[in-house]
Order: C-alpha cells, then sequence, then structure tokens
C-alpha cells in the first residue's frame, strides 16, 4: 500500500512508514484541519470589507446621536440620542472585538487593538448609557 512518493529521491513510500525506505529521509505527513461550518461563517461576518462598513456605520450613528443630543430640547430628544450613540458604540465595539479574534491572517498587535478598542467602547457604551440615564432622571 503506497501512499505518495518521497520528496528528496522519488521512491515510492509506504503511508505507515516515517522514513524514505530508499535514502532515509524523514517524511513529513501533510496535516489538514478541518474547520466546522461555523468558523466559516465567522471568517465572512467579521471580513476586512464587513469590518469597516459596520464601523462607518457606527460612526454615523453616533454622529447622528451626538447631533440629535446637541439640539434636542425635551426628554424625548435624550432618549433617541442615548439609543443612537448606545447602537452606535455597541456596533463599532461588536466588530472591533469579533475582527481582532476572527481574523489570524492580520498582525497580532493590530489584532490585540482592535479587541481593546472594542472593550473601551462597549464599556463607553456602558457608562453613557449610565450618564445618560442620570441626567433623564433629574428631568423626570
Amino acid at each position: 500500500m503506497v501512499e505518495g512518493k518521497c520528496n528528496k529521491c522519488g521512491a515510492d513510500v509506504p503511508s505507515n512508514s516515517k522514513f524514505c525506505l530508499s535514502c532515509g529521509t524523514k517524511i513529513e505527513k501533510e496535516t489538514r484541519q478541518e474547520r466546522e461550518p461555523i468558523h466559516d461563517v465567522f471568517r465572512f461576518l467579521f471580513s476586512k470589507n464587513l469590518i469597516i462598513a459596520a464601523l462607518l456605520l457606527g460612526l454615523l450613528l453616533i454622529w447622528v446621536g451626538s447631533l440629535v443630543l446637541t439640539f434636542s430640547t425635551d426628554m424625548t430628544g435624550y432618549r433617541a440620542a442615548q439609543t443612537l450613540n448606545s447602537l452606535g458604540f455597541f456596533i463599532t465595539g461588536v466588530f472591533l472585538i469579533g475582527g481582532g479574534i476572527v481574523n489570524d491572517s492580520m498582525d497580532r498587535y493590530v489584532r490585540v487593538g482592535m479587541v481593546i478598542i472594542g472593550v473601551y467602547m462597549i464599556t463607553s457604551v456602558l457608562a453613557l448609557t449610565h450618564l445618560l440615564s442620570t441626567i433623564g432622571s433629574f428631568y423626570n
């Protein structure tokens, strides 16, 4: 039962052999890791193009929320601004964290930076939500 040929001398190598029987060269077995389908979904979801699109959407929501907060005069405006800002920070943070974890083709330090900034943005959402709800309680 011959599996392949030796890379050095070209002799036939049995499938269970660790060395070539002709020249003695160590046989390197190719190991292929099977990925689960969920990995492909995450690789698509956190691809570079979708990360950029999510970042732009998140920044747009934050910007619109800031405009609403600036020009609002009642509690409805504050709540709308809080929702828009929270959603923008959350989308941006989730895609930075996911992209930093999933994209192993990027530089390691870039990925670590993405995760750190994403965690910072999500914790900022929590602090901003708390701050805006505290401001809102003064108006009630």
